[in-house]
């Protein structure tokens, strides 16, 4: 298998302060924190899995777009601001999806699992007739409290979750990301961990635009790590108001056993800026001319670090 280029030096910087240990969990100390707190073996250790996290980020991007290789578990914490200091825009263009792409497909599994549930609910319930028990419904009401489900019937609660617990395609995820965040070199993704702009009204949860208007009160969130940025995207997605025809577009596709494709979604997003429709079309540019459809069928490495508790049959 051809290997990609490796990444530029100052596309990626070897610390554990944005990347993931090997075992899959967030390292949450800053490069100076680390500089600071560990003796000689635990940096070795540290350089070390930084060196193996770094060879893993360097996946073939043509192969996932061939369907021919998953793509790794590996997440960064926060991006590099050396990013923006990359000049070739190909090799920028490429740091940058090799960077977000697992985030997004991890956040999509956790998802995929919780849906699994919903559907193994719905099947007891519906299809089996057999009561939920204690458990089932302590998850249930959990899940439903979580979305923001009105309805208080258990089937009409499941039908409610069905078309909520679901995926952001890659494809849509990614557009949003490269137009929110400027390909990650705005100051909110990288002070931030903001890949999507999305907006608070709780003074100190995020960072004060430059260009916010006189009497506005609102900040950019901001996250502690970018898996938690991509996830509360989807969480907005999955149980806003505002995107209640890209879950009703979602949901026919699922019905009719069509592929959750990112580029037909989109269209459900008219609220998502000021700008509405021309939003729409230019995330669908973005789609186009970057081939983000060739992501929607990418899957992640070995198994997802998602735990959840499995409601028992």
């Amino acid at each position: 298998m051809k290997r990609v280029g490796r990444f530029r030096a100052a596309a990626v910087v070897a610390c554990a302060g944005f990347l993931l240990s090997l075992t899959g969990q967030a390292a949450t100390a800053s490069p100076q924190e680390m500089k600071s707190t560990v003796n000689g073996a635990a940096a070795a250790k540290i350089a070390a899995a930084s060196s193996w996290e770094l060879r893993k980020l360097d996946y073939d991007l043509a192969a996932v777009r061939r369907g021919d290789a998953p793509v790794p578990a590996v997440f960064v914490s926060e991006l590099p601001e050396t990013l923006r200091e990359i000049d070739d825009i190909a090799t920028m263009k490429r740091t940058f999806i090799r960077l977000v792409l697992p985030l997004v497909l991890e956040s999509n599994s956790r998802l995929l699992a919780k849906r699994e549930q919903v559907l193994e609910l719905e099947h007891r319930l519906i299809e089996r007739q057999m009561p939920l028990t204690r458990e089932h419904r302590a998850w249930l009401s959990e899940l439903v409290a979580d979305y923001r489900i009105e309805a208080a019937e258990p089937a009409k609660q499941i039908a409610a979750l069905r078309t909520r617990v679901d995926i952001v395609p890659p494809s849509l995820a990614l557009a949003q990301a490269v137009t929110e965040s400027g390909w990650g070199r705005s100051r909110f993704a990288v002070r931030g961990n903001a890949l999507y702009g999305q907006r608070t009204w709780s003074e100190g949860a995020g960072i004060v635009p430059h260009a916010r208007a006189e009497g506005e009160s609102y900040e950019v969130r901001a996250f502690r790590s970018l898996l938690q940025s991509v996830q509360m995207y989807m969480r907005n997605i999955n149980r806003h108001p505002a995107y209640a025809e890209l879950r009703a577009r979602r949901a026919a596709l699922r019905v009719a056993g069509e592929p959750v494709d990112g580029w037909t979604l989109a269209e459900g997003l008219t609220r998502y800026a000021e700008t509405g429709e021309e939003y729409v079309e230019m995330l669908r540019d973005i789609i186009t001319a970057n081939r983000f459809r060739d992501f929607d069928g990418a899957w992640i490495e070995g198994v997802s670090t998602a735990r959840l508790t499995q409601p028992s049959s």
